[in-house]
């Protein structure tokens, strides 16, 4: 499987994070939930979700708290300290970059489909000397366990919308937003441009309306495949095709690229 950065990259991952969030919390007093979230809107999770190198090994774990916090709305100071290695702090931050890189699912996403920082913190006690595959564990198992829950319904409840502010919103005949989310329609099967319309007024990607599969090769895969997709629907191509008939038009495209 191809996974976003290198496996050499990961100890300096894994390290950095883990110090990004022992500086925040432990030098510099953020909360450790609100201190992932700003992690989250600031950017920087989607570069290394994506593998750029700069944020996989240039900077230190505390430089990335800096430009975390200087990203979403103040500056934390800069303070010469010791990173403290043992803290709950430092092991959750790296084992989050550890799942993150090995079920291939951005920070985000994790997110969004169920698996949060704090769901991984307070099991610190129970899981820090255990292998860490137990922490994988732990993150399928809520993945899998959100994924049970109608994604749709479950984001535009969050969002404040109701199913009628939804079709009011976006064009789409409110029997049919029932239907997804009655598990009458198989979202996956839907209008690509449907999809992304609610995704936008619900404000999650398209991906997050569509099933999780179960397997780390399929999560990542389909992950992989699904941002294809959104790329090719947002770009106008295709814009009545479902993701169903988009997925077998790149794989036709594959094809070709193998047969030129």
């Amino acid at each position: 499987m191809a996974y976003a950065y290198k496996e050499y990259y990961l100890d300096d991952v894994m390290s950095n994070m883990g110090s990004m969030m022992d500086y925040a919390v432990n030098v510099c007093g953020e909360e450790p939930e609100m201190f992932y979230a700003r992690f989250l809107a600031s950017g920087i999770d989607t570069q290394i979700s994506n593998g750029n190198p700069r944020y996989l090994a240039g900077m230190s774990g505390i430089d990335l708290a800096l430009e975390t916090s200087s990203r979403t709305g103040y500056c934390l100071p800069y303070k010469e300290s010791m990173i403290n290695m043992g803290s709950p702090e430092y092991w959750a931050g790296s084992t989050m970059a550890y799942i993150q890189w090995y079920l291939n699912i951005d920070f985000k996403t994790l997110n969004s489909r169920g698996f949060h920082f704090i769901d991984l913190y307070e099991k610190y006690s129970t899981l820090h000397e255990a292998d860490i595959t137990k922490s994988v564990a732990l993150a399928v198992e809520l993945l899998n366990k959100n994924k049970e829950q109608n994604r749709m319904k479950y984001l535009r409840k969050r969002a404040s919308l109701t199913q009628e502010d939804l079709s009011a919103r976006t064009g789409i005949n409110i029997r049919t937003i029932r239907a997804y989310e009655q598990g009458q329609l198989n979202p996956e099967k839907a209008s690509a441009r449907n999809i992304i319309d609610i995704s936008k007024e619900i404000g999650c990607s398209p991906e997050d309306l569509l099933p999780l599969k179960e397997t780390k090769e399929s999560m990542s895969e389909g992950y992989k495949a699904y941002r294809k997709i959104r790329t090719l629907a947002e770009s106008g191509a295709f814009p009545e095709m479902s993701l169903e008939e988009i997925n077998k038009e790149i794989a036709n495209a594959r094809k070709g690229n193998d047969n030129a």
